[in-house]
C-alpha cells in the first residue's frame, strides 16, 4: 500500500514565499536590539543601521549561511543516549501560571507541580519530551527553567523521554550551559549529545528582543543548538493574509537561522542546529484576542512545517 501525505504548498508556492522573504530582508531588514549581535551582522556584509538597531541581510549572506545549518538530530535523554527515532516527535507545551487539582480547586503553580508535569509526561506513551508546561512561582522568575530542568532531569527516568535545558537571558543560558556540562560529563559530550539549548522568540513583525539574543548566542558560541518560536498573527503583528503572515514568518525564520549560523561559524563551528519554530494563529478582530486551535492556525503551523523542510532544517510547530 502506498504512503499517503498532505501537502499545502507546491515548489512554486515554496519558491515565491522565499523570494519574498529575501526581498523583505534585503530591503526592510529585521531589528535586532542587542549591539552584539548587530557587530556579528555587520561583521559579515549585513548594512546595519545603529540608531534604528535594524539589520538588512544580503542574499549572497543568506545563502551562504543558510547551508551550514544542521538537519534533524536525535533527541536523548537523560542517560545521554538517543532516544527511538522518529519523523515526527511530540512534546508538551506552554507555560502556565496557575494548577488545577483534581477537586477543582486552584493555585499558583509551584515546583512540586512542575514535578507531577514531568511524572505524567514520563509515563505517557505518546509523548517523545515532556516540558515543565507551567512557571514555579515559588522560584526567582529569571531561573525557573533551571529549576524545572534539574526536576525535569531527576524526574524522567524512563529512557525514551527527551530531556531540554535552556534558557531565554544570556546570564542564565551560561548557568544552563554549565549545569549541562556538569551532567553531560564536560562540554564536549555536550556537543555529541546536544539537550542544551539557547532560546529566542521574535516580536513580530521581525524585531529580535536583546535579552534572548543573548541565550541564542551563548549557545551558538560553544557549538550548541539553539531554536525559536515565530508567533505572527494574521490581522495584527502580521498582513491579514495566511500568504503574507507567512512571508513574515518565514523572513524572521531565515534571519534567525542565518545569524545563529554565522554566530556559530565566528566561534570556529562549521554548522549548528537551529530549530525553526511556529505558533502563528489569526487574530480575532471582533474580540481582540490569539485563538488557538483555529483553522488559520492549523493551516499556518503545517505550511511553516513545509518551509523549514525546504531549507532542510529542524522544525517545531504548535498542535491545536
Amino acid at each position: 500500500m502506498g504512503k499517503m501525505m498532505l501537502q499545502f504548498l507546491s515548489r512554486d508556492d515554496l519558491d515565491r514565499i522565499h523570494r519574498a522573504s529575501i526581498k523583505v530582508l534585503e530591503t526592510i531588514g529585521a531589528q535586532f536590539l542587542n549591539n552584539k549581535a548587530l557587530n556579528y551582522l555587520e561583521k559579515y556584509g549585513c548594512i546595519v543601521d545603529r540608531k534604528q538597531m535594524v539589520a538588512k541581510i544580503p542574499e549572497s549572506v543568506i545563502n551562504e549561511f543558510i547551508k551550514k545549518a544542521l538537519p534533524d538530530p536525535p533527541l536523548y535523554n537523560r542517560d545521554l543516549k538517543p532516544i527511538p527515532k522518529k519523523k515526527v516527535y511530540f512534546q508538551t507545551f506552554s507555560t502556565g501560571t496557575y494548577m488545577t487539582e483534581r477537586d477543582g480547586s486552584v493555585h499558583q503553580s509551584l515546583l512540586k507541580d512542575v514535578e507531577k508535569v514531568f511524572i505524567i509526561g514520563n509515563e505517557l506513551p505518546s509523548i517523545d519530551r515532556p516540558t515543565h508546561a507551567i512557571t514555579p512561582r515559588d522560584v526567582p522568575p529569571k531561573t525557573e527553567r533551571l529549576h524545572s530542568a534539574l526536576v525535569g532531569w531527576n524526574t524522567l527516568s524512563n529512557p525514551n523521554k527527551a530531556l531540554r535545558i535552556g534558557s531565554t537571558s544570556g546570564d542564565t543560558m551560561k548557568v544552563a550551559v554549565e549545569m549541562a556540562s556538569v551532567l553531560a560529563g564536560g562540554i564536549e559530550k555536550l556537543r555529541k549529545s546536544p539537550f542544551a539549548t539557547g532560546g529566542v522568540c521574535p516580536t513580530s513583525p521581525l524585531v529580535w528582543p536583546g535579552p534572548g539574543l543573548d541565550s541564542m548566542m551563548v549557545a551558538a558560541e560553544e557549538g550548541l543548538s539553539t531554536r525559536t518560536i515565530g508567533m505572527a498573527t494574521a490581522g495584527s503583528m502580521a498582513p491579514m493574509s495566511l500568504a503574507g503572515t507567512l512571508v513574515i514568518h518565514n523572513a524572521e525564520m531565515l534571519s534567525f537561522e542565518v545569524f545563529c549560523q554565522l554566530v556559530a561559524y565566528d566561534a570556529g563551528f562549521n554548522g549548528i542546529v537551529a530549530w525553526m519554530g511556529c505558533s502563528s494563529s489569526v487574530m480575532d478582530v471582533r474580540k481582540g484576542y490569539y485563538p488557538v486551535g483555529s483553522p488559520e492556525m492549523v493551516l499556518l503551523n503545517a505550511a511553516a512545517a513545509e518551509l523549514a523542510q525546504y531549507y532542510q532544517c529542524p522544525n517545531v510547530s504548535a498542535g491545536a
